[in-house]
């Protein structure tokens, strides 16, 4: 049995194909199914033959056997539909980039700063100083424990300091990557890995030093 293209559907049939129809090998007809369970769909190619194309992006839309076309006002609505999701990622990265800890230059240890624990900082900075050095020893992120004598006020001063400048820089650079999208011609593809402040995870790409100084990687 022989697999023909026909109307914008497949027809399997031994017998004589009506007029039109394009017969299909055995893997360009898997091909072409494959394709359809991933959300694709087939379209007449400018050879007639079938091809996968993505949905059309538009109602308005127009095939012209390569690619879909958009009228002005389908194509500006759809670039600013994908600005905005872009710009909801690159705030997503800001907020996640921030809390998986920061470098204190002090005692070059790695504080966590997950929100439960950026918490904790705040409150600490409210206790009185006789309630400092702390009377146990604080855990930091690779997994060592800081001494309680080295747990002091200024310590949490640094460190709640330290997270506001790299907030400060990070929301001056999603502010960037935000404006530099915004020029895109295709603002999904836009890449905003770059100039992120360190984190514990991206520590091993950079040196401490540049860490503390500027708080800011090269990601």
């Amino acid at each position: 049995m022989t697999v023909y293209y026909y109307q914008n559907g497949f027809l399997h049939t031994d017998g004589t194909p009506p007029e039109g129809a394009v017969a299909l090998t055995a893997a360009e007809h898997e091909a072409l199914v494959v394709g359809q369970c991933t959300g694709q769909i087939v379209m007449p190619g400018k050879d007639g033959k079938p091809v996968l194309a993505d949905p059309a992006p538009c109602p308005s839309s127009t095939w012209d056997g390569e690619q879909w076309h958009l009228d002005p006002e389908c194509a500006a609505r759809l670039k600013a539909e994908q600005q905005d999701e872009m710009w909801e990622r690159i705030k997503a990265k800001r907020y996640d980039n921030l809390r998986h800890g920061v470098y204190i230059k002090s005692v070059g240890k790695w504080f966590q700063t997950d929100d439960a624990t950026r918490l904790q900082y705040l409150t600490l900075r409210t206790l009185p100083d006789e309630a400092f050095p702390l009377k146990e020893p604080w855990k930091t992120m690779d997994n060592t424990f800081l001494p309680k004598e080295k747990c002091t006020k200024a310590l949490f001063d640094e460190i709640v300091m330290q997270m506001v400048n790299d907030e400060t820089a990070d929301f001056h650079n999603a502010e960037r990557h935000r404006l530099t999208m915004l020029k895109a011609d295709k603002p999904l593809e836009y890449d905003y890995s770059k100039g992120w402040t360190a984190n514990y995870y991206t520590q091993s790409t950079m040196s401490l030093a540049a860490a503390a100084e500027v708080g800011r990687t090269i990601e």
